[in-house]
């Protein structure tokens, strides 16, 4: 082999290893990105390969087309319908639980006169859970009114103190937070269940 064949073969040996480093690191850089990249779906760069949709939205687009007028925003409300509860509830058996003041308490703080019940005022409904028995419980308050303080013009009314639900506005009772914490740790079901 003369020595211009050889530094060819040498120059052709050069040429085939810069191009198996180029892809190799081509290849390192992809597993890299695809590694610890972004790995939402959402991407605004294409992976090596794949097409886009909007490519031949954009080449094909008019560029002459008026652009589209802006338009008032609407936000968008949950739609919310009433006696969705009510409807769940219709063939429960109800309960009505009145909460009143004990009768050492019903007396006008500022003149010392027996109070009068003058109302009640619905508060909450709970959902409460005997095993193989399910009732509904309605809360309500009751309003006393001192009447001599009423007829001096000096209205006095006080509401008798109410319970603390177990979760803020929602409908379990102690008893059916209970049952269904028994059900999800000591039974291991399912919530969903």
């Amino acid at each position: 082999m003369s020595t211009e064949q050889k530094i060819a073969a040498l120059e052709n040996r050069i040429s085939e290893l810069k191009q198996e480093n180029k892809r190799l690191h081509d290849t390192v850089e992809y597993l890299t990105r695809k590694l610890f990249g972004r790995s939402s779906e959402k991407t605004s760069v294409l992976s090596l390969g794949q097409l886009s949709f909007f490519d031949e939205a954009e080449v094909e687009t008019d560029s002459k087309a008026p652009e589209p007028g802006l338009q008032e925003v609407q936000n968008y409300y949950r739609k919310k319908f009433k006696g969705q509860k009510a409807e769940l509830l219709k063939d429960i058996p109800h309960t009505k639980h009145l909460c009143t003041l004990a009768e050492e308490d019903r007396f006008c703080e500022a003149c010392g006169t027996p109070l009068v019940s003058v109302g009640e005022e619905f508060v909450r409904t709970e959902i409460e859970y005997i095993p193989a028995k399910v009732r509904v419980i309605d809360y309500y308050r009751e309003t006393f009114e001192c009447r001599t303080c009423h007829k001096n013009g000096e209205p006095y009314m006080e509401k008798s103190p109410m319970p603390y639900p177990v979760v803020q506005h929602s409908m379990p009772s102690p008893s059916t937070v209970a049952w269904v914490m028994h059900q999800k740790f000591v039974n291991a079901l399912p919530l969903y269940r």
